[in-house]
């Protein structure tokens, strides 16, 4: 009975002779080549040497199709010659294939929006050490041999328009380009990113990849508040004003999706704000509880507490619980205070911050422990 290892060695070899025969170097080169730790398919299976050859003859747009070749080391349409070290050229194309298997890709109606040339530079940042120069050509045939969709914006080359997210893109650039300023939220990371980072310096090492990687079942959290938010951009009112921004600040990473008016409070309190950017702030989360899409009240978050031992006032020991939670402006607190002693049994909290006593009240209804706010404006409005 054939094993699969040997139709792994098989395939191994086949690629091996074709990319000996297309890069004029020697077979035993192009094979060592083929078993490289780092060509093993790091988030995918393993980059066939003849799935790529074959790509530049009969890719839709970037194929010879038998005629002469339309790609080249410095990208469309170029008359740059490759260049094969044969040594670590097929490794680099299987790295930049890798490389490119972390971003979703576009939808089969959707423009690609990414140049080549960026993305190239994009791969040599995060690759590096292990592969510190991809030419546009290069990232262009991966790119074509794992079908990603692929446009000519303007007929004049070298360039072309890569099919993948735009913003995971961006994501990627801010984390790994020199210089720049990594993103403030992780919504736009591309689900393959940290598990890339971490394997390609243990497979560089030599070491054995176990498990491999499974692309995950993309999960859809539901985020009804930051869904009606989004839909209030283009109001010409202080609710308006403030989704444009947050829409901006969600676009371009730097905070976090506001699932529930909470995570909105919280988010205010991680960047900086004006007083009238917070006051917009208690006006949108007023009127989302006036739409009656959420009954759940505004919760903020626990900044310190807990319970300890009182010796009691004659009747016996006792515990005292007392919780702090940010106000929902931050500059004050929220006391919840619980006295379980013999004799003396109280539960309480409030608000210990003048401007947040004038602007939020307590759901009616709850107990102490399971306390929520709400605007003061939605029972007045």
């Amino acid at each position: 009975m054939t094993s699969d290892n040997h139709i792994q060695n098989r395939a191994l070899q086949q690629d091996a002779r074709e990319w000996a025969k297309f890069t004029g170097t020697n077979y035993t080169a192009a094979l060592r080549q083929m078993r490289s730790p780092l060509a093993q398919g790091l988030l995918g299976e393993r980059a066939s040497a003849r799935h790529l050859i074959a790509a530049l003859n009969d890719h839709q747009l970037i194929g010879a199709h038998d005629g002469d070749p339309i790609l080249g080391e410095n990208g469309y349409f170029s008359d740059s010659l490759w260049h094969f070290n044969g040594e670590t050229d097929f490794i680099q194309l299987a790295l930049i294939t890798d490389m490119l298997r972390m971003f979703t890709p576009i939808s089969g109606t959707s423009t690609p929006e990414v140049s080549s040339y960026s993305l190239k530079h994009t791969a040599e940042w995060f690759l590096s050490p292990h592969c510190p120069y991809v030419s546009n050509g290069r990232l262009i045939w991966a790119a074509a041999s794992l079908g990603l969709p692929i446009a000519d914006p303007d007929g004049t080359g070298p360039n072309l328009l890569i099919g993948i997210s735009e913003r995971e893109h961006d994501y990627v650039r801010r984390m790994v380009g020199p210089g720049r300023t990594p993103p403030r939220a992780d919504h736009y990371r591309p689900v393959g990113f940290e598990y890339l980072q971490t394997v390609l310096p243990q497979a560089a090492a030599g070491g054995p990849i176990t498990g491999g990687w499974v692309r995950p079942v993309p999960v859809d959290e539901p985020a009804p508040f930051h869904d009606w938010l989004i839909l209030q951009v283009g109001r010409n009112d202080v609710v308006g004003h403030l989704a444009g921004d947050y829409s901006a600040g969600i676009r371009d990473s730097d905070h976090r999706i506001a699932r529930t008016p909470d995570e909105l409070l919280a988010i205010f309190h991680e960047v900086s704000h004006t007083t009238s950017a917070y006051d917009a702030v208690v006006s949108s989360i007023a009127e989302w509880v006036r739409t009656g899409l959420s009954s759940a009240p505004v919760r903020t978050e626990r900044v310190r507490g807990g319970a300890h031992e009182h010796q009691g006032w004659g009747a016996g020991d006792g515990t005292v619980e007392r919780y702090e939670y940010l106000c929902p402006c931050g500059d004050g607190t929220i006391i919840e205070e619980h006295d379980d002693i013999p004799g003396f049994r109280e539960h309480d909290v409030w608000i210990d911050c003048g401007k947040c006593l004038v602007e939020w009240r307590f759901v009616d209804g709850r107990s102490v422990r399971g306390w929520g706010l709400e605007p003061v404006a939605v029972s007045t409005a």
